[in-house]
């Protein structure tokens, strides 16, 4: 029976008429597409056996009728894609539903909420309603009136440790020199006389989070070797007193490492503490609050990995993180920690998270996510002496390093040459933006890059002077020099062994990369190996042999 196949993205509908068909239709539109998408197919009844009884077919339908009727009852209005099927029993109407953007829930405007589980289509409950509001942006959950608490359950010591906060980072606040009722009002934690959801997170007492608010957790661990947690704390306190005691916690196991330079001396800590307070604060502003699920910072002598629960907001992913426009999840939460002085939501947090530790030479921070969880990893291990030292002169010196330069120096110390397909994969730009960028790191009175070759073959590099700063004279001659001397001479042994080389093989064999300009350097090698002849049919498959001795 057509039962038997239908699945999570796959319904059988039987015809019903135009009108009533139409129906199901938009329905079952709403529920594949809160789902995972899917396949509705008219004309076929899911219960009954035997081909010639089973399909029935459609008719007296309008394709045009059917997509603007499906598109004008969905909200958010979905275009679906419907073709028909001609099978000998009749016609068969196939309706494609995408799924719905992420994060966001698809009703039909009379209001029905609908997600497919397994091979039905259940009502989409409210808590699953308001979890897609939120991650969508729809819905601010920090800025709803928490239930159960009132404005005699603010803890004054919480305010006043905000106040003072607020008197370090914006001493010019006007906000410090508010009484206390005037200023929980004035920042957000209590609206409409009613104590907010993010006005709890921040202010209220301990007790009272932990009866009201149980999701709210930060648990740290401290590991030395894979088998054994050395210290594990779980806090259900105020944010900022959360993010007071795990700095402190933090630095009593983050030692500094001290790079001698003449005169100066350059203090490189494990953790720089501006890089992972940014990165808690991030954790607890943009978190689910409606997941029952900690916030997790994990801390080893190698490496800090902090996540928390609920995946990036709309539009934003681990590959568009330092570029994209920001968003908040929870928009109240993230005003109140502007207002304080401890983040800004212009997007810079999240360059501040990498400058630092790209400044001292350290690996560049790592973000991954899924629909999920969110997962930060920061690098300690070692860090590049050459790097930290470099950087640290040419601040003194009264130069900016912005974090593209950062990025594209990082890069260039570990490899010859960089073009502008990974410029952009690295900045995380569009690759004229790129090009734009690199150009510009090629002009002015202290270039930092050169750039070589035309058109496709364009790639950019350190100048020498900083090259040889960054990776020293020494390996900076043999990269610039000798190895391409011995191109030819690895060449030929390969082609003595194989038979014939091709331009990916070649890339491989003298470690060029995949690149475009790779792929053109390798060609012009190649036709520059005086004992080595092309053959082949077409550019792409041609390959190079010895020269027949004449």
């Amino acid at each position: 029976m057509a039962d038997d196949l239908e699945s999570d993205v796959l319904d059988f509908k039987p015809w019903e008429g135009p009108k009533k068909s139409m129906t199901a239709a938009v329905e079952y539109t709403v529920c594949f597409a809160n789902a995972y998408g899917g396949l509705i197919v008219f004309g076929v009844k899911d219960r009954t056996r035997g081909r010639e009884e089973a399909i029935t077919g459609c008719e007296r339908y309008d394709l045009d009728e059917w997509r603007r009727g499906i598109y004008q009852s969905t909200n958010p209005q979905l275009t679906v894609d419907i073709e028909e099927l001609q099978v000998p029993e009749g016609t068969l109407l196939l309706v494609r539903v995408p799924k719905s953007p992420p994060g966001k829930a698809c009703g039909t405007t009379k209001g029905l909420f609908k997600v497919r589980v397994g091979k039905n289509c259940m009502p989409m409950g409210p808590e699953e309603y308001q979890r897609r509001q939120v991650a969508a942006g729809t819905l601010d959950w920090s800025a709803r009136s928490a239930e159960g608490l009132n404005l005699s359950d603010l803890d004054r010591t919480e305010i006043d440790r905000i106040r003072k906060l607020i008197q370090a980072n914006k001493p010019e606040s006007e906000l410090a020199h508010l009484d206390d009722e005037a200023l929980v009002r004035a920042l957000g934690i209590v609206k409409n006389n009613r104590v907010t959801n993010a006005g709890a997170l921040c202010a209220e007492s301990e007790k009272a989070l932990q009866t009201y608010f149980p999701q709210h957790e930060v648990i740290y661990l401290y590991q030395e070797t894979d088998t054994e947690i050395k210290a594990r704390l779980n806090l259900k306190r105020p944010i900022f007193a959360i993010l007071a005691q795990l700095t402190e916690i933090i630095n009593a196991r983050n030692p500094i490492r001290t790079l001698k330079q003449g005169l100066f001396h350059i203090q490189i800590p494990s953790f720089p503490e501006e890089v992972f307070r940014e990165a808690i604060l991030n954790a607890l502003c943009h978190r689910s609050y409606l997941e029952l699920t900690s916030v997790y910072v994990h801390h080893t002598p190698r490496e800090m990995v902090i996540s928390n629960p609920g995946g990036f907001p709309e539009g934003i992913t681990p590959e568009n993180i330092l570029t994209a426009e920001p968003k908040q999840r929870n928009r109240l939460l993230a005003e109140i920690f502007e207002k304080v002085g401890l983040v800004d939501r212009a997007g810079t947090g999240r360059r501040r998270i990498f400058i630092p530790s790209l400044a001292f030479g350290k690996r560049p921070p790592l973000y991954e996510a899924n629909e999920h969880t969110v997962k930060l990893t920061l690098f300690d291990g070692s860090f590049d002496e050459r790097m930290a030292a470099f950087v640290a002169n040419w601040q003194r010196e009264g130069h900016d390093l912005s974090l593209e330069a950062l990025l594209l120096l990082s890069y260039l110390k570990d490899h010859p040459e960089i073009d502008t397909g990974a410029a952009a994969k690295l900045l995380q730009r569009s690759e004229a933006h790129a090009r734009d960028v690199l150009d510009s790191f090629c002009m002015g009175s202290t270039p930092l890059l050169e750039r070589r070759g035309k058109k496709r073959g364009v790639t950019y590099h350190l100048i020498p002077n900083i090259a040889k700063e960054l990776i020293g004279a020494t390996t900076y001659v043999r990269l610039s020099g000798v190895d391409s001397i011995r191109y030819k001479e690895l060449i030929r042994e390969y082609v003595l062994q194989t038979g014939s080389i091709a331009n990916r093989e070649c890339r491989e064999l003298l470690g060029l990369g995949n690149s475009r300009s790779a792929q053109v350097k390798a060609t012009n090698i190649l036709k520059t190996c005086e004992f080595l002849e092309p053959f082949g049919n077409s550019r792409k498959t041609t390959r190079y042999r010895l020269k027949e001795e004449e």
